[in-house]
């Protein structure tokens, strides 16, 4: 038997949410099976709060602990500072690409139609840019009559400072 309280479901809900249904190790990202756990062991806070408390699938779960290849309280901890910063910043399309970047270390560039309203902030905060049309053959691109250039969709490639964002995320390093 245990004196273990129940996670309340408001709260698991919450911590899935922030998330994204998903492993919160964005190497991982992993949908299912998931685990909420503390960073602080609950038998030393004896209380469940959100702060700390992460999503994790079974298998990075097994991982926490100390030493090589381990998630301990310190990663722990900028997986979750990591989550709350990206979460409330980018929207899900925008949240997509930074994975896609995460996870295809060689892509030099993603299509993307060429309705920046969708993915605004990862533009204005210069982590992405829009590639010249003659760099993308695939983008589908024209003239108007009047000189001026459309594109139906255009490249976009991470910048610098986008680069030096999806390494973080790649080695889980604190992204402040």
């Amino acid at each position: 038997m245990t004196d273990r309280e129940p996670v309340p479901a408001d709260l698991q809900r919450d911590l899935m949410i922030e998330a994204g249904y998903r492993c919160a190790v964005t190497t991982c990202r992993t949908a299912e099976p998931l685990e909420i756990e503390h960073i602080e062991e609950y038998a030393t806070v004896r209380k469940h709060e959100f702060s700390n408390m992460v999503v994790l699938c079974a298998n990075c779960h097994r991982r926490k602990g100390i030493g090589p290849r381990k998630l301990d309280k310190k990663a722990l901890r900028i997986i979750k500072r990591n989550l709350a910063l990206v979460n409330r910043r980018y929207n899900d399309v925008e949240r997509r690409i930074i994975e896609h970047f995460v996870e295809n270390d060689t892509a030099p560039y993603v299509l993307l139609p060429e309705t920046s309203v969708l993915f605004g902030y990862l533009l204005k905060d210069g982590l992405i840019e829009g590639l010249p049309g003659a760099e993308v053959e695939e983008a589908m691109h024209g003239e108007l009559a009047d000189g001026r250039t459309f594109h139906i969709t255009r490249g976009y490639a991470l910048t610098e400072d986008g680069k030096i964002l999806v390494n973080k995320l790649r080695k889980n390093t604190e992204i402040l």
